[in-house]
């Protein structure tokens, strides 16, 4: 689907069987303008790509200084069809019987979920254009530079109304992205770091710039979650839930880091951030 209002385009498809209409990236660090969308139809799941007018036109371009940016976000897209594909032709017993064993880690695995879906989506079409990279590390330095401000405000919000309800939304909101972000920065560099040979330059230029990232205090999740994600990546047909086990604890490890603690709860999930004194502000 093409649409001239990108997010009037993305509400408009239905994606059947009471599913919820897309989500598409929009805060301040960047605003999507192509998504392949999940939807059900007669009991399966399909993939509709939706794309904004304009990046179609530079697509077709050859001649536009963004076409090969155009095309690589055209291709991105494909990939998560062909992810998807994956999944569903393989899962066993079918993709239906994909089933979290408990509710905290359905609740878990939407927020690092992005995580490798966008490290396979990036790693295999970075290709078209190998220096886009570079901007999405800095967006994804940005999340990491800001993101324990942003659970920290959060966190003296909640000491004064108490409503978790109010808190964990946020936290869901702002780790979901630092995970998408994490898989765009490290599945680019990952593929030039794979073809250093090709581009020696850019490589090191991805090089320094991974490791000015991973001296952030957050840093330590690049290398986590690389390792939590290559199965992911590498995998040739799914085997079952438990791939998901080593992103889940780092996201703990990173929630825990914040106060947070969180266990299964009446088929959901119970956070629980105690009040250790003072300096827990």
């Amino acid at each position: 689907m093409v649409g001239t209002d990108y997010y009037e385009a993305l509400a408009s498809v239905d994606r059947g069987e009471g599913s919820p209409a897309a989500d598409p990236t929009s805060n301040e660090y960047g605003q999507g303008a192509a998504m392949a969308m999940h939807v059900m139809r007669n009991g399966e799941i399909w993939s509709v790509v939706v794309i904004w007018m304009p990046l179609v036109r530079r697509v077709v371009d050859e001649g536009h200084e963004d076409h090969k940016r155009a095309l690589h976000t055209f291709i991105h897209e494909l990939v998560h069809v062909d992810d998807l594909r994956l999944f569903t032709k393989t899962y066993p017993g079918g993709w239906k019987e994909a089933k979290p064993r408990d509710g905290r880690d359905d609740a878990l695995q939407r927020i690092v979920n992005p995580c490798q879906s966008e490290y396979s989506a990036q790693r295999r079409s970075a290709w078209v254009a190998p220096e886009v990279g570079l901007e999405l590390l800095d967006m994804l330095g940005n999340a990491l530079k800001e993101v324990d401000d942003q659970i920290r405000t959060a966190r003296l919000q909640y000491r004064l109304h108490g409503d978790m309800n109010v808190f964990w939304p946020i936290v869901i909101e702002r780790l979901t992205f630092l995970f998408q972000a994490i898989g765009y920065g490290i599945g680019h560099a990952d593929w030039v770091a794979e073809y250093a040979d090709e581009h020696p330059d850019l490589a090191a230029q991805y090089d320094m710039r991974l490791k000015q990232l991973s001296e952030l205090p957050s840093g330590w999740l690049l290398d986590e979650c690389r390792e939590a994600v290559i199965p992911f990546f590498k995998m040739k047909e799914w085997t079952g839930q438990e791939i998901y086990d080593p992103l889940i604890a780092v996201l703990e490890e990173l929630l825990n880091q914040y106060g947070l603690f969180t266990r299964p709860s009446d088929g959901g999930i119970y956070v629980d951030m105690p009040y250790t004194g003072w300096h827990d502000l």
